[in-house]
């Protein structure tokens, strides 16, 4: 049996992606299929990640401050506060920080383990140089994701 937890506002595991950052709040990875909730702040205008599609988990984000452009089969959709975007599986998608300021959002990842795909992310988005292309591909292919667009 999973144990209940409580995240501290100041407290989890952050780390960075290029200029965004994020920070584990927890979840029941630990439990099999459970899932894993960071709070991601990302930079306005900078580039995301391609257009990629996981093919063995789900993803969900609720934005909490400023405007995110999430990019999906549908088309591009702004997401201001209080949005909320679910992301299964099979479903190609994007996203960009849009505005003057950062945006703040919460991601839920089921199973919760494919958080690490971001964490494995962070050394090759390095905040003061450029990306390197190759790792980012063998860290996407790791976690079962597919990069369909550069």
């Amino acid at each position: 049996m999973a144990n209940a937890a409580l995240t501290e506002p100041a407290a989890g595991k952050r780390h960075s992606i290029g200029g965004d950052t994020f920070r584990i709040l927890g979840g029941n990875a630990d439990t099999g299929d459970g899932f894993t909730a960071i709070e991601y702040t990302g930079l306005p205008d900078v580039p995301g990640p391609p257009l990629h599609v996981h093919h063995t988990f789900d993803e969900a984000w609720y934005v909490l401050e400023g405007e995110v452009e999430f990019t999906l089969p549908e088309g591009a959709r702004l997401a201001g506060p209080g949005a909320y975007v679910a992301i299964p599986r099979g479903v190609p998608h994007t996203f960009q920080v849009r505005g003057q300021s950062p945006a703040r959002w919460v991601g839920l990842f089921s199973p919760g383990r494919y958080v690490q795909l971001l964490v494995d992310l962070g050394p090759a988005i390095p905040a003061d140089g450029p990306p390197d292309f190759q790792r980012v591909a063998q860290v996407f292919a790791a976690y079962d994701t597919e990069i369909l667009a550069g």
